[in-house]
């Protein structure tokens, strides 16, 4: 057995691990995130994305072995597959849970929990100078991760979630 096919099995048994973590990462967020107190909306067209992605992650990989590359452009190829592939198992595991929690904001492939939120910076700006910003966008400064930026689909939407946010944590609002 050479290293390319060594590295192309690797590959794919990394890809398929990762795809087989998607229901226990599904379980890990509802228990850290409570009960749903309001739901998000997802498009329907997720999962064809995501199954796109995932076969063209497994073309790129089956790529080195067609084709003559260094041993480096080879190992380039299955880690951007299995990243590819990571990606895909994040927003997977996260996409029908969108929506304010008990304890945690879920859109798209951001978690973010409201112990780890420690300023909402354009909510501390005068009223006026709020208005300079897009209002389906919330902007989080957390403790751990830095600046947030959650993107929802409406303006409706984000002030829904930061109702939610203020009522499970009043000491957020000031």
């Amino acid at each position: 057995m050479d290293i390319i096919s060594i590295l192309l099995l690797a590959s794919y048994c990394a890809m398929f691990i990762l795809l087989l973590t998607i229901p226990l990462r599904r379980r890990a967020l509802m228990l850290r995130a409570g009960r749903r107190i309001f739901a998000i909306p997802t498009k329907k067209r997720t999962f064809f994305k995501g199954a796109a992605i995932i076969l063209l992650c497994v073309v790129l990989v089956f790529v080195i072995k067609t084709r003559y590359f260094s041993i480096f452009v080879d190992i380039a190829f299955c880690g951007t597959a299995i990243l590819g592939v990571e990606f895909v198992a994040r927003l997977f595991s996260v996409a029908t849970l969108c929506g304010a929690w008990q304890n945690a904001v879920l859109l798209d492939t951001e978690v973010v929990l409201y112990d780890d939120i420690s300023v909402f910076p354009i909510l501390q700006l005068p009223p006026e100078e709020q208005k300079n910003y897009a209002a389906n966008i919330l902007v989080a400064e957390t403790k751990s991760r830095g600046t947030v930026n959650l993107i929802f689909p409406s303006a409706e939407v984000c002030q829904k979630v930061l109702e939610v946010i203020f009522t499970e944590r009043p000491e957020l609002k000031s």
